[in-house]
């Protein structure tokens, strides 16, 4: 493959560099991959499949370091590291184990149903923030071992994104509401596809989303159109 390098000089884009694929590995299990994570205290990556099994890689060659199960009967949909070990959120459960498989807690609760996605951020350091195909997102203290608050979502929280401003919230009906990070209250609203959000990410002061488009007689098809927004100003 290809990427294209900026030439200060001549003030054009050049096709000059390469890059290639170091490695690749097959996931244990032989079912798919449903999540992966860079550990963010040592040098792992982290791997999740759709048996609820949980992987770990160290070196450029993808060395395999631990291995181990965190669930029977549900798909890993989210990994996270502390200094701790890791968090892996299944669609009911989430589960804390050292980095070395042995378990830590398990935590289940009536308002995890179909959770999606997870998320720390530096104003609420001891706590997990859970989203999912769900009308209510969790936040679960981590020193405590239980639910702190509980946040109507309006529907769904399919994607969780942190900006030192807000924390945005993308569900799937194309909306994303930036919420305060101090008290998770929504402060602002992105009405960014008419069909289904698929991701969106923010760097700087800016946002942009992709997603799907609604067309005749309401058939969504892939949005060929990435939308940008100015979170200075909140507009495209």
């Amino acid at each position: 493959g290809q990427f294209a390098e900026f030439s200060p000089a001549g003030g054009e884009y050049q096709n000059t560099n390469e890059f290639s694929p170091l490695s690749h590995v097959l996931g244990d299990g032989g079912v798919g991959i449903s999540a992966l994570a860079f550990d963010a205290q040592e040098e792992l990556i982290w791997m999740g499949n759709q048996a609820g099994h949980v992987t770990s890689y160290y070196g450029t060659q993808l060395e395999k370091y631990t291995s181990f199960q965190v669930s029977r009967g549900e798909g890993v949909r989210s990994i996270l590291t502390t200094e701790r070990g890791i968090l892996a959120l299944t669609q009911t459960r989430l589960r804390c184990q050292i980095r070395r498989g042995i378990p830590v807690f398990t935590h289940h609760s009536a308002n995890m149903l179909e959770m999606q996605c997870m998320l720390r951020y530096p104003q609420r350091p001891t706590q997990v923030l859970m989203g999912g195909i769900q009308d209510k997102m969790i936040s679960f203290d981590l020193e405590k071992g239980k639910e702190s608050q509980l946040l109507d979502t309006g529907g769904s929280c399919a994607v969780l994104r942190y900006h030192g401003r807000f924390v945005g919230c993308g569900d799937t009906t194309g909306k994303i509401h930036l919420r305060d990070p101090h008290n998770l209250t929504i402060q602002h609203t992105l009405d960014t596809h008419s069909g289904t959000l698929s991701d969106f990410d923010i760097n700087g002061h800016h946002l942009v989303t992709c997603g799907f488009a609604r067309h005749h007689g309401n058939l969504q098809a892939v949005d060929r159109f990435l939308m940008v927004y100015d979170l200075r100003i909140m507009r495209s």
